[in-house]
């Protein structure tokens, strides 16, 4: 049975610390996937309708090093900025597109912050972001069985 914890803490150099350890069969080298624990709604484009959750698989994890109820782990196939975090240009170009799109070329997306008089994107939607790609405290995390 493939082993199922939490990420009990996030440590530096792309490490996590997995709330399961040697004594619920974890050992040096397993592998993990980390994922968020609600999953993500997937909705019908037909009917509106909700279809149910999928995982959205956001890193993998090699074991380090194991202690009796915890495992360390490094992060594996992370994306040039930590912890998959949002590339905004990136963000920015896709909006631009879909604002085109729906409200016609003349409509120009303005970068967040660019200038003093600009609010941030927080400022604007009137409180802290959260990243939902990043690795946090409380991802579920799942052994990837070795075939």
């Amino acid at each position: 049975m493939a082993v199922e914890g939490k990420v009990a803490k996030i440590l530096g150099n792309n490490e996590i610390v997995i709330n399961r350890g040697r004594g619920q069969g974890v050992r040096p080298g397993m592998l993990f996937e980390i994922f968020a624990p609600e999953g993500e709604e997937v909705w019908d484009p037909d009917t509106g309708e909700t279809l149910g959750t999928v995982e959205d698989v956001k890193a993998k994890a090699e074991v380090t090093e194991v202690k009796e109820r915890l495992a360390v782990a490094r992060l594996q196939n992370m994306q040039e900025t930590p912890f998959g975090a949002v590339d905004i240009g990136e963000m920015q170009e896709n909006l631009q597109r879909m604002f085109g799109q729906m409200f016609g070329e003349d409509v120009q997306i303005r970068g967040f912050g660019a200038s003093s008089q600009d609010p941030d994107l927080e400022s604007m939607l009137g409180g802290p972001l959260k990243d939902l790609s990043k690795v946090q405290v409380g991802d579920a995390v799942r052994e990837i069985p070795r075939r």
